[in-house]
């Protein structure tokens, strides 16, 4: 009698009820591995097989990677497999199953795809029995796989839905973390504080041991050839960090993993020490200052996430650095300044605050620095009831050094006067203390001159100095030349006087350099072609109003500079009676 149970049987595997029963049961479920373990079971069985695999595309990478395997020892769960010639619009049997799942055994491959989405493929052997598939398992297969592919692309945004979450948080985590360290960055500017909050963000969030972190310079302190700060160096010593070595990590414009065959050479001593990863920090499109981290002491490779973060803290670090190094420099800054404003305070009791009246004499006085204090010097020193010095010098050079060159040379007069020398001697004296006492490059242009009201006379010596002018009551020029070389060029010099008389109406302009070589905003002095005819023009104004006039026309040149190219000073001295 024939057996009539084997068509039942095919037709009860092959019904339309277990294609439903199926993928309500792969429905009922948002757990990816059991749907896929499940769909990969039920085909199985139905068409008696005994190898088979699922594989999900994964559309970033162009991989497939296989969450479910069954029967197929040489192919682990979790593996990752590139496909060659994958045909996603019909079954792949025999030829067409791309080679790479041939040699896994594989030889019938069913696309799984929700709309325009490809999701992956299920793969499978030979039927156990050797006999080949028919159209109707063919068939049923295509069907339960197309019923089914909307539960796997559900189950898939599940897990993609899980994974957006745990990186949400992992974010959120980040967040939080960056935003308690920047209340801590920003709450100092002691740099130990700085390095320290640093290195137990590296350690305590990336578990990094080693890192390195550089900084350009904003000041001095700890600076290198390279112009760079290093601040914090752990995992080798600093003097292994070498310029060279330096150079090359503030040169690195883009990420650098170690372990990349590019990575520059000269950072190949770094990756010796067991560092991974550089970070070049950037600021205003420029690298302001470099990570370096080891690896962390998980053997985890660096996720991007991860390097964002990392990319955060070293700005959020750089810019707190770099604050701390500025304040330092703005509190030195403020420190020299008032450092300056006493010293220029200084200065200016050394000099006269109004010459002395003098019977017959109108004088006035200009002095203003180019900078907080002056190279220029000048003084009146009443001698007796009938003489009087005048003197005026300029340093070569300006600021603190200039400054206390000019107040040597003042001490040195007022050392000087007293032994009632004559004006050679004082003079030859003054350019020994001056030559033995200062460098090869330094020296002092000065003028000093008596004038002694019995018969009028100015008696004077000129060493290297401007040559005063002496406009006389008619109009006329006489510069007062004679002396001898300027002070501190060689000792023992010879200096001779000179001597003119003063008349009523004849003004005397002393003056340095800072008058008649005063810059306009196009590079040009104002000259002794200026001064010359101006002086002439204001003769018969007071002294005050002589030295008025010529300070008002070096503004009018200068165009009211802020600043002054030269130290300015003058003294205008007229007989009035």
């Amino acid at each position: 009698m024939p057996d009539q149970s084997t068509p039942a049987s095919r037709t009860d595997r092959f019904d339309l009820r277990a294609i439903y029963e199926t993928s309500q049961l792969l429905s009922s479920s948002l757990d990816l591995e059991f749907v896929l373990s499940n769909l990969l079971r039920t085909a199985m069985g139905k068409l008696l097989v005994t190898k088979g695999a699922t594989l999900l595309y994964d559309p970033i990478r162009s991989l497939y990677t296989i969450p479910a395997v069954k029967g197929i020892t040489n192919l682990a769960k979790g593996s990752e497999l590139s496909l060659s010639n994958v045909d996603l619009q019909k079954t792949m049997q025999g030829e067409s199953v791309p080679p790479e799942l041939k040699a896994f055994g594989i030889s019938l491959v069913f696309p799984v795809a929700f709309g325009h989405r490809e999701i992956g493929l299920i793969g499978l052997g030979s039927k156990f029995t050797g006999q080949p598939f028919e159209e109707q398992e063919l068939e049923f297969m295509a069907s339960l796989v197309n019923m089914s592919s909307a539960a796997v692309h559900n189950s898939l945004m599940v897990e993609e839905l899980k994974l957006a979450n745990r990186d949400l948080d992992a974010k959120i985590q980040q967040l939080n973390t960056l935003f308690d360290l920047s209340q801590e960055f920003n709450s100092t500017v002691d740099r130990s504080r700085l390095v320290k909050l640093l290195t137990f963000a590296l350690m305590g969030q990336m578990l990094v041991r080693e890192h390195i972190f550089l900084i350009r310079s904003v000041s001095d302190e700890t600076k290198n050839d390279s112009g760079v700060q290093i601040v914090t160096v752990k995992g080798m010593t600093r003097e292994e960090l070498t310029p060279k070595l330096i150079n090359s990590l503030v040169s690195i414009e883009e990420m650098v993993l170690l372990d990349d065959p590019s990575a520059p050479k000269a950072c190949k001593a770094l990756k010796a020490k067991g560092f991974s990863l550089i970070l070049p920090i950037r600021q205003k499109k420029q690298v302001g200052a470099v990570l370096c981290l080891g690896s962390k002491m998980t053997g985890q490779p660096y996720q991007p996430d991860e390097i964002e973060f990392l990319y955060a803290l070293g700005n959020l670090a750089f810019v707190s650095l770099q604050n701390s190094y500025l304040v330092d420099d703005q509190i030195e800054k403020e420190r020299l300044e008032e450092e300056m404003r006493l010293a220029r305070e200084i200065q200016e009791r050394l000099q006269p605050s109004q010459l002395p009246v003098f019977d017959g004499l109108e004088t006035a006085s200009l002095a203003l620095p180019s900078r907080h204090v002056a190279g220029d010097y000048f003084d009146a020193i009443k001698l007796d009831k009938d003489r009087i010095l005048y003197a005026i010098a300029d340093v070569t050079g300006k600021g603190v050094p200039a400054s206390l060159l000019m107040s040597n040379l003042q001490a040195c007069l007022r050392v000087l006067v007293p032994l009632d020398l004559s004006l050679e001697e004082a003079t030859s004296h003054m350019n020994r203390v001056i030559t033995e006492n200062t460098g090869f490059d330094k020296f002092i242009t000065y003028f000093h001159g008596i004038y002694d009201r019995r018969d009028a006379s100015f008696k004077y010596v000129n060493a290297g100095h401007n040559p005063p002018t002496l406009v006389r009551a008619d109009g006329s020029f006489e510069l007062l030349e004679k002396g001898g070389l300027l002070l501190g060029v060689i000792a023992g010099m010879p200096y001779e006087s000179g001597t003119v008389t003063l008349e009523i109406g004849d003004v005397l302009s002393i003056f340095t350099d800072g008058v008649t070589e005063a810059m306009s905003p196009d590079g040009e002095e104002w000259g002794e072609e200026r001064l010359e005819p101006l002086l002439s023009n204001v003769r018969d104004l007071s002294a005050e109003g002589v030295l008025s006039a010529v300070h008002e026309a070096i503004k009018e040149f200068t165009h009211h500079a802020p600043v002054l190219s030269d130290d300015l000073t003058m003294m205008v001295i007229k007989r009035v009676k």
